[in-house]
């Protein structure tokens, strides 16, 4: 793989994010794609990831859909730079890929872990300004399925809030003080 350090902590700032931001309300405006499931036959979509005149970055960014414990592929199959996949569960957890679709695509079979819509980012591999397209399947599968083994391990756990039994503090993150 070739990623940098400074690319993997800009990523996982960025999961960090949407991980925490998105699951508290309603407020998300963007693509939402879904798989029907059932069947083995993926699901093509085309995107892009652009920079602007401003040179700003923008990769591309979709929720996708999951009924949760079930195999959700994303395997980039044509691009036009290459590109680095983050898919980000409502829980938390992160899976990351860059090139294990081969020719340098990302390739993410995630086991999901809840049933929702799990935001997807699509950039260049290093953040690098970048124009180009590229083309995506989706596919929902059984967590048995052989299309998803090996299945990505997520690469980050967010440690959602939970409620702490001293009345002196509000909140506490999971696992202590």
């Amino acid at each position: 793989m070739k990623t940098s350090i400074i690319s993997r902590k800009g990523l996982t700032i960025a999961a960090l994010f949407l991980g925490l931001a998105l699951p508290a309300g309603e407020s998300w405006a963007g693509a939402k794609l879904f798989d029907s499931g059932g069947n083995t036959t993926a699901t093509r979509f085309n995107g892009s990831v652009e920079t602007n005149a401003a040179n700003n970055r923008d990769p591309f960014v979709a929720q996708i859909f999951t009924s949760g414990a079930e195999c959700l592929r994303i395997a980039v199959v044509s691009q036009g730079t290459d590109l680095e996949a983050t898919l980000v569960s409502p829980t938390g957890r992160v899976w990351q890929d860059d090139d294990s679709g081969g020719s340098l695509r990302p390739l993410i079979k995630a086991i999901t872990d809840v049933r929702g819509w799990y935001p997807l980012v699509l950039s260049h591999f290093v953040g690098s300004s970048v124009n180009a397209d590229f083309t995506l399947d989706i596919t929902r599968l059984p967590s048995t399925s052989s299309l998803c083994a090996p299945a990505t391990a997520p690469r980050i756990l967010l440690a959602p809030a939970v409620k702490s039994t001293n009345r002196n503090s509000e909140t506490m993150p999971a696992g202590g003080a």
